[in-house]
């Protein structure tokens, strides 16, 4: 059996990456998943491979983390705008998804 979820994306620098993931801690997210994030934007071309930055920490990260409430998934997103999209790049997402096992989430 499948359960309702929403699922919150966030694309970011690497620099930053502990901070998000302390937010969803403190937010009572359970857990997340980390991978590298590549792809054209606003202002430029972001590559993946071992050369994607002169600098490590300026690479992007795409931050995936699967949550039983909504209220819950928007509150982290705020978090993460007011204290450290001001500063920062980043594009934050929702999408609806089916789980199995809904109390991981």
């Amino acid at each position: 059996m499948f359960y309702d979820a929403i699922k919150l994306i966030i694309i970011t620098e690497k620099l930053i990456s502990r901070k998000v993931c302390e937010i969803i801690e403190e937010q009572g997210g359970k857990g997340y998943t980390m991978v590298p994030a590549g792809g054209r934007g606003l202002h430029h071309f972001h590559a993946t491979d071992s050369r994607a930055s002169v600098v490590d920490d300026f690479t992007e990260l795409k931050i995936e983390v699967i949550l039983s409430h909504r209220d819950r998934a928007e509150a982290i997103a705020e978090k993460i705008m007011t204290s450290l999209f001001q500063d920062y790049p980043g594009i934050i997402y929702l999408e609806n998804v089916r789980v199995i096992r809904k109390e991981r989430f």
